[in-house]
């Protein structure tokens, strides 16, 4: 294994992981604490699904020609890229126009519930207690996790190490949702969070056209 790969695979779980850094700083300026008990199930289940997604794109890139799939992981992961821009711009331009409306998720349904706290992640603290139990990390969990499958497929594809994927994953998964709770509540500001998304997506862009060139 290069350098250059584990380079690779560690600047792929981070980009996965950095929206953890807004969802962090948004419950720090709240006062909202993940308790160790949920931050572990959370890193648990973003990791299964980074996993089981990588093993999809292995098993579908030995069907294809290897230039082939490693075209098709490169573009993957550098089209998450461009989405993720895509989606921090939009949102971006909502909070810097108006107050996001925060309603319940009583009475919404398990997929709705999933899409509106990966819009609003305040909302998954359900009870407004000032801190998330393992329910409500549970569907939290669900929402980081659907920005880390195309990006593990693609990984998948590329043929990367997925035991350190993996490991790297669970361990920047809980290290980046502290950071942003420690970062919101030391300095009660959001504009850490408000630019992770960018950065993360231009992260995917830039290793996807690393790869797809390489």
């Amino acid at each position: 294994m290069t350098n250059l790969h584990i380079v690779t695979v560690f600047l792929l779980a981070l980009s996965s992981n950095l929206d953890n850094v807004g969802v962090g700083t948004a419950y720090g300026v709240r006062r909202i604490n993940i308790p160790f008990n949920s931050n572990l199930l959370i890193a648990f289940i973003t990791t299964t699904g980074t996993f089981l997604s990588m093993v999809a794109g292995n098993q579908i890139g030995s069907l294809m020609d290897p230039s082939y799939a490693n075209a098709l992981g490169a573009l993957m992961i550098g089209g998450t890229g461009v989405w993720v821009l895509v989606l921090a711009f939009f949102k971006g331009e909502v909070d810097g126009s108006q107050q996001p409306q925060e309603a319940t998720l009583s009475d919404k349904s398990f997929f709705r519930k999933v899409l509106t706290i990966l819009d609003n992640p305040v909302l998954a603290d359900t009870d407004f207690s000032g801190h998330i139990d393992m329910k409500e990390g549970f569907f939290l969990a669900l929402a980081l996790t659907l920005n880390n499958l195309t990006t593990g497929a693609g990984a998948g594809l590329l043929r990367l190490d997925v035991a350190l994927m993996v490991v790297l994953t669970a361990i920047l998964s809980i290290l980046t949702i502290w950071f942003g709770i420690a970062f919101g509540q030391y300095f009660s500001v959001r504009l850490l969070g408000r630019f992770a998304g960018q950065i993360s997506g231009l992260m995917l862009i830039a290793l996807g056209i690393y790869e797809y060139f390489s």
